[in-house]
């Protein structure tokens, strides 16, 4: 059954990107992302390193950690081919992961009023919905953020009570997470009980005539793995080329899929990206133990508890 769904998905894989052009960089900005998930353990955070990359119009925001995973993975499994070259049946021994992948990416068109959620389960996932229009109240109180000007406001959404900083001297409606509709650019954010914290961690213009580097090892052997990788690479903002269209119900059920069968998952998954006739492979268990999901009770969107 679970097969069938990603079978029956697939046969939906479209050029999503039709309407939402792709559209040049301009800045990028880096968010520490704090989340107590656990209220039982209120002093322990899960601690990651998001971004925001913004043009005129579109934004994405993603996670930096996992783009800097997804190089290192690559670049071992290249490493494990190149080893293994002429073997009739290659085995690929996953390395170990440092922390749980968070795989979601929120693509927001400010003009369109649209949002797109990319989830990366080997293909990629669309979610398309109108984006939440938040009631935020400006204030009058100011800060300075790392030498940004900063206006306060505040709203409640999503089950929190959310204080947001936003710069007007940095004109692009975008922001981490799904905070997003102030005239500039939310610069840092919390919910007031400082459970839920996007710190500022630094600005850069996008210079269109240098190529990024990250690590070092950014190059046309590794873009090509990961959608998230190639808007950092080339400076684009746009949806996967090839995308399938799914609802948040079938997304929920492909992860239980993933979780309860990941091998099975990870053979339709092959076949429905059209990879099911490649040379068989091998892969073998991990050397050690994944590092295990954080326990939630707390989630960013209480409106779903």
């Amino acid at each position: 059954m679970k097969t069938t769904l990603i079978t029956l998905l697939a046969a939906t894989a479209t050029t999503i990107a039709t309407a939402q052009k792709p559209e040049e960089a301009l800045i990028r900005v880096k968010y520490d992302f704090s989340h107590m998930t656990d209220t039982n353990k209120r002093e322990d955070f899960y601690k990651e390193t998001m971004m925001v990359v913004a043009g005129k119009n579109a934004s994405v925001f993603l996670s930096y950690d996992t783009i800097l995973g997804d190089i290192d993975l690559m670049a071992d499994m290249e490493r494990q081919n190149r080893e293994q070259a002429g073997a009739a049946t290659p085995i690929f021994r996953m390395p170990p992961r440092k922390k749980p992948a968070n795989r979601t990416a929120f693509y927001y068109y400010a003009n369109e009023q649209k949002l797109f959620v990319q989830e990366h389960l080997g293909a990629f996932y669309l979610v398309e919905r109108d984006a939440d229009k938040i009631d935020w109240k400006i204030t009058a109180e100011t800060r300075d953020i790392e030498s940004i000007k900063c206006k306060k406001a505040t709203a409640y959404y999503r089950g929190r009570n959310w204080i947001a900083w936003f710069s007007e001297d940095i004109p692009f409606s975008t922001g981490p997470w799904l905070l997003v509709g102030l005239p500039g650019l939310v610069v840092q954010a919390s919910d007031d009980k400082n459970e839920v914290m996007f710190e500022f961690a630094g600005l850069e213009k996008v210079d269109k005539n240098k190529k990024p580097t990250i690590k070092g090892v950014l190059d046309g052997n590794i873009v090509r793995y990961h959608g998230s990788t190639k808007i950092l690479a080339e400076n684009i903002i746009e949806l996967p080329a090839k995308a399938i269209r799914a609802t948040p119900n079938e997304v929920k059920r492909l992860k239980e899929f993933m979780r309860d069968d990941p091998q099975g998952f990870a053979k339709a998954q092959l076949a429905a990206v059209g990879l099911g006739g490649l040379k068989p492979v091998s892969v073998a268990p991990r050397t050690s133990t994944p590092a295990p999901a954080p326990k939630v009770n707390n989630p960013i969107d209480k409106s779903k508890q």
